[in-house]
């Protein structure tokens, strides 16, 4: 069974998620080099969530979107993926009470910059999402905007706490706008990109310079910004991602939307090292 019996992400125009559900190149990156090496993977069409066979030849993929906390995977094997067009997602908050796991501030930024130099700046993209519900929460960002404004980055995405079965989202609305606005004052140049799941933020919120809402990643760079792609409702591309809600992540973290037991009940068992199926 070969690539050529597989379906073509870039003929189909979707990029392929790696992933939603769980922290691939930390978690399941075994996985995903078995995958390489076999030509293809089965992953879930996002417009039928039916599982089918995806190409892995990189004539057939339009784009590959990582997303993870911690991309040493990636850096170490930078050469497997010289050959695919693509965008790594890091995720770095500084929040180590919740993300287990995950790189300390000066870990990640010095992971970051080892990222730059295997992908390219225009190949990578800070979240600071979940923004951390700690009192020195602008302080944390602006040590990593300070950095990372420094090597190139140019804009970062942001999304307050989707409520889950172990830690809602207790700030008030205002609250969370003078957040905001001080991360603003204080993001070196950087654009913040505010996800439009957070839609309900006052009109003054929005003429705050370096403030817009926008989406993680419409896929255009894949396309050389044609809009032949098709969108999710929050404005994201549409994806095949190998992995559904009933991923198991082996990461543990505290806070994490994907790991919400009321959407799975193995959500958070953490030796699962494959997809749960029931």
């Amino acid at each position: 069974m070969g690539s050529r019996t597989a379906r073509s992400g870039r003929a189909e125009g979707l990029p392929y998620s790696l992933s939603r559900w769980t922290d691939l190149p930390a978690a399941k990156w075994p996985w995903f080099e078995a995958q390489l090496k076999q030509g293809w993977m089965v992953g879930f069409d996002p417009r039928t969530a039916v599982p089918s066979k995806w190409s892995l030849d990189p004539e057939d993929v339009l784009g590959l979107v990582f997303w993870t906390r911690q991309p040493n995977n990636l850096i170490e094997h930078a050469e497997l993926l010289k050959a695919y067009p693509l965008v790594v997602h890091m995720t770095a908050t500084g929040w180590h009470e919740v993300e287990i796991g995950a790189p300390s501030i000066n870990g990640a930024i010095g992971s970051m910059w080892r990222l730059i130099e295997a992908f390219g700046v225009d190949s990578v993209e800070w979240r600071f999402s979940p923004i951390p519900a700690v009192k020195d929460v602008v302080t944390r960002f602006e040590v990593l905007a300070s950095n990372y404004a420094k090597m190139g980055l140019k804009r970062v995405y942001v999304a307050f706490l989707q409520d889950n079965d172990l830690m809602p989202e207790r700030r008030s609305r205002e609250e969370r706008e003078a957040i905001l606005r001080e991360m603003a004052e204080r993001s070196h140049g950087l654009e913040i990109v505010i996800c439009q799941d957070d839609l309900g933020f006052g009109l003054g919120l929005l003429r705050t310079p370096n403030l817009r809402y926008g989406v993680c990643e419409n896929a255009r760079r894949f396309t050389q910004g044609r809009g032949d792609l098709t969108f999710d409702d929050c404005g994201c591309a549409l994806t095949v991602d190998p992995f559904n809600l009933n991923e198991a992540c082996t990461m543990g973290c505290t806070y994490c939307y994907a790991a919400d037991k009321r959407l799975a009940p193995d959500k958070r068992d953490t030796t699962k090292d494959l997809p749960v199926t029931r």
